[in-house]
């Protein structure tokens, strides 16, 4: 038993033991606020990625939403705390990241899902929301970050990475989304192909399965796993997040010590800037620091910009007091000068993220950049100086406060903060937002209890909060706040899914 084993063999007891025999949730009434939303600021104004078309058909098919990894949707979401009903489906572990399915032929759809023990489908279009099929993994893995990060594909096939592969996942019956599960075939690497275990895969938009491993190996794979290439980063480089993917074949992974754009040339992988890949030196820092699991940045990238406008890859960083990191996606603007004495020229920008603190020193924001248009949203993870490292803060379900935007100014080619809300905390999860209904939502904390807070998007101001529960089932637990089809959020929690909404 390696060490990493060992430790979340730990992490799953503590999970068990920290998380059982909450009490029932404290009486905290539901909030909604007299914030009107302007009929311009309301409804898709900002052009999304383009849709892959090896994904699902569906807003929410892969981790993050889309394969740019922006984690905004289109589609509306609740506008007050009555649209916001509870539902609750319990399991044994939590569950990370929910995918959509595209339609099937009775019209419906399923929200596939994996946890420590299983891979599920539920279905979305019932009332009440219910499980329709568990297929138990049996494969021994206890590390609740390998296997976090998923797609469905527009076959309706499920993949799931492991530490050494992939597995597939289908309908037991073709086109019924009320069948039962079965596994189609799983690939595993050997030993000389890949470094560290499997984390992270995404979807090319010429259909490979793309991936990167916790020690810096990149690869993709064919969905009917019939080939695969692989390529090995620097050595000492590690991944602790997903990875990003745009439509010239750009797949963007951030390790402990640079940003990179790894090209894939529809025939071969290539680290060579002749083919379009680069890397990038940012600031890593030196601490872990509470809630961290891995050194450098806490995010996944996201990327910004479509089309011809300005087109960046967005991290935070590792610096003690975090900052909010652009790169130029494609090449570097010509009249381009590097934003300061031994910074990357690649840099487009750097922002201090405060949550509106002028003298602040330290901040952390672990969760991935929420991005829409040209702004970006991070939010707080600091649960203070006495709540331990690691995962400990996010099991005992500790506060943190604070929401920050910033915008890209094309014109003037600057960075600037737009708002900030210090009332409103989203201790872990990872939030989203919803264009057509112009708010920002997450999983928050108020007092003992969970909610879903809605902030609006333009002003940062609160909308309305909508409380869950006090007991620790309901802990977000670094899981993906996603806007469903049905005008609802949908959200795993440590021992569950939630779905709010009408």
């Amino acid at each position: 038993m390696t060490l990493r084993e060992f430790s979340m063999l730990v992490v799953t007891f503590l999970l068990l033991t920290v998380l059982s025999g909450c009490e029932d949730a404290k009486e905290t009434v539901d909030g909604d606020y007299d914030v009107e939303l302007e009929a311009d600021k309301v409804g898709s104004s900002f052009p999304f990625p383009p849709k892959n078309p090896f994904l699902a058909d569906s807003e929410w098919p892969i981790s993050h939403g889309n394969s740019y990894v922006q984690a905004s949707s289109p589609l509306p979401g609740p506008v007050m705390a009555s649209e916001a009903n509870l539902q609750f489906v319990e399991f044994d572990f939590p569950s990370i990241v929910l995918a959509y399915s595209g339609i099937f032929s009775d019209g419906g759809r399923v929200v596939w899902g994996s946890n420590l023990s299983s891979v599920f489908k539920i279905d979305p279009e019932a009332n009440p929301f219910q499980m329709i099929a568990k297929l138990d993994k049996d494969d021994g893995n206890l590390d609740p970050i390998v296997g976090a990060y998923t797609l469905v594909d527009r076959d309706n096939v499920f993949f799931v990475p492991t530490k050494t592969g992939i597995r597939a996942f289908i309908d037991a019956e073709p086109d019924d989304r009320l069948s039962g599960i079965i596994e189609r075939d799983a690939f595993t690497f050997s030993d000389d192909e890949i470094r560290g275990d499997l984390l992270a895969i995404n979807m090319t938009y010429d259909g490979m399965l793309a991936f990167a491993t916790s020690e810096g190996t990149v690869g993709v794979l064919a969905r009917d796993f019939s080939t695969h290439q692989t390529v090995n980063l620097d050595e000492g480089e590690e991944i602790s997040n997903s990875i990003a993917i745009d439509e010239t074949g750009g797949i963007y992974v951030v390790t402990s010590q640079k940003m990179r754009r790894i090209q894939w040339t529809g025939k071969r992988l290539s680290l060579n800037p002749a083919d379009g890949a680069w890397s990038a030196e940012y600031e890593t820092g030196e601490d872990l620091g509470s809630g961290r699991l891995g050194l450098g940045s806490g995010s996944t990238p996201s990327l910004m910009g479509v089309s011809d406008q300005d087109r960046f890859v967005v991290i935070t960083d590792g610096q003690e007091l975090m900052h909010l990191v652009f790169f130029w996606r494609d090449e570097i603007p010509p009249d381009w000068q590097a934003i300061a004495p031994g910074k990357d020229r690649r840099i487009a920008a750097e922002a201090p993220i405060t949550f509106g603190d002028e003298e602040a020193k330290h901040s952390i924001s672990e969760q991935s950049v929420l991005v829409y248009g040209y702004q970006a949203v991070v939010v707080s993870n600091d649960y203070g100086e006495d709540a331990g490292s690691g995962m400990w803060p996010v099991l005992q379900g500790l506060p943190a406060w604070g929401v920050e935007q910033f915008t890209w100014d094309p014109e003037a080619r600057v960075l600037e903060q737009s708002w900030y809300n210090r009332e409103v905390g989203c201790p872990n999860g990872i939030p989203t937002m919803s264009a057509a209904s112009g708010l920002f939502y997450c999983i928050g904390k108020r007092e003992d209890n969970w909610t879903l807070e809605a902030l609006d998007w333009d002003t940062g101001e609160s909308a309305f909060f909508k409380v869950i529960g006090e007991d620790g089932k309901y802990n977000s637990t670094y899981a993906a706040t996603e806007v469903g089809h049905n005008g609802n959020i949908i959200t795993g929690t440590f021992k569950g899914v939630v779905q709010l909404g009408k």
